[in-house]
């Protein structure tokens, strides 16, 4: 067996080091001499050439003209004659230098597309790993518990970067007992988020969810393209959300007397209950605007939770959704909420949230310290 002394693997470890710089300093150097040659040629043909060929032209065109340059008709051709010379030839070039600058263009436009097609291929990788992961924590999941619980198992917060938020994070969030996650700024509140929504990877630990009833507000909601109405529905086209609410079985007496189930009735009722309900009055369902120009941040996230409201899931992730909502306003959402049995993960630093959550995440320092603790009500 042969052994390496310490020395000579620093000895071995540097050299390949210095080999690997040295090759990349002489490939930069290429690189750059090419660079700084082809901006010499083009400079040359595009602005140096036209002229040099443009006054040895018209040289050449008044010696030809020699014997006749006393005549003023004559004098007055030779003038209009260089001019036209020098535009044709100068126009000349420069086209023959954007055909030589279509390559570099070409070069960024392929460039630019193949980043584009990578990116998709990833980010259909990542769609099927996060599906994939579902289908793994439903078919790992004993009973119809195992289908409503949200289980952190020793799972590390940490970066892109690989900056370490908080360490071997372990917590369940079942039905009826809801979660507040607290800390300073920096701390990895919103980390926690993104791990959970899938954004980010898990680096270890494991993270069970169900494969449905999942829903997230963000800090500002994202407000789409067209009506009032689909504010509330999406990502749900007006057909797909009726037939949803078809399904569920929520009707009104008007929508069974007239058998025809009424969406806009039960969209009503959600902007009432998020005290939105003027915006009808005053914009209309089939009202299309710029929504996020129009609405102030406190009626977006308002607007954020009634989309929540609206698709009545088992778990709610709510990312600071209501820090622009007053204090009372905030309070009649989550008791809302609690009515309508929807569990909530929450990331908030108003004590007047605690009633609503039966524990509390601390994240203490952002260098993965944490404690959980139960809430008094």
């Amino acid at each position: 067996m042969l052994y390496i002394v310490p020395d000579t693997l620093h000895f071995v470890t540097g050299k390949m080091i210095d080999s690997g710089f040295r090759e990349f300093l002489q490939h930069r150097k290429i690189r750059l001499r090419t660079k700084c040659l082809y901006a010499i040629v083009d400079d040359f043909i595009t602005k140096q050439l036209p002229h040099n060929v443009t006054w040895i032209l018209s040289l050449l065109y008044a010696l030809e003209h020699k014997a006749d340059q006393a005549l003023a008709s004559t004098q007055g051709e030779l003038g209009h004659a260089m001019r036209f010379l020098a535009s044709v030839v100068s126009q000349s070039f420069l086209a023959f230098g954007d055909i030589i600058e279509l390559h570099k263009k070409f070069l960024e436009l392929s460039g630019g597309i193949n980043r584009i097609f990578e990116l998709d291929k990833l980010l259909e990788a990542a769609q099927s790993d996060v599906l994939l992961s579902d289908a793994c924590v439903c078919s790992e999941a004993n009973g119809m518990a195992s289908q409503d619980i949200v289980t952190f198992c020793k799972v590390d917060i940490v970066t892109p970067s690989q900056k370490l938020l908080a360490k071997q994070v372990t917590c369940d969030v079942v039905p009826g007992k809801s979660l507040l996650v607290t800390g300073p700024n920096g701390s990895g509140k919103t980390s926690i988020f993104r791990i959970l929504r899938g954004l980010w990877p898990i680096r270890s630990g494991r993270l069970m969810k169900p494969c449905h009833s999942v829903f997230y507000v963000p800090q500002r909601p994202y407000t789409c393209p067209g009506t009032l109405r689909d504010q509330i529905i999406y990502p749900f086209s007006r057909e797909e959300a009726t037939l949803r609410m078809t399904t569920m079985g929520i009707t009104s007496e008007k929508s069974r007397s007239s058998h025809n189930f009424l969406l806009d009735d039960h969209l009503t009722v959600i902007l009432e209950r998020v005290r939105l309900v003027y915006l009808l009055e005053r914009e209309g369902w089939d009202a299309i605007a710029n929504w996020e120009e129009v609405l102030s941040l406190g009626e977006q996230q308002r607007l954020g939770v009634a989309r929540l409201f609206f698709h009545h899931p088992k778990f709610g992730i709510l990312d600071e959704c209501t820090n622009a909502i007053s204090v009372d306003v905030e309070e009649h959402l989550y008791h809302l909420a609690k009515e309508m049995g929807i569990t909530v993960i929450t990331s908030s630093q108003r004590p007047a949230l605690v009633p609503y959550h039966s524990m509390e995440l601390k994240l203490i320092d952002g260098k993965g310290k944490w404690v959980l603790c139960e809430l008094s009500q």
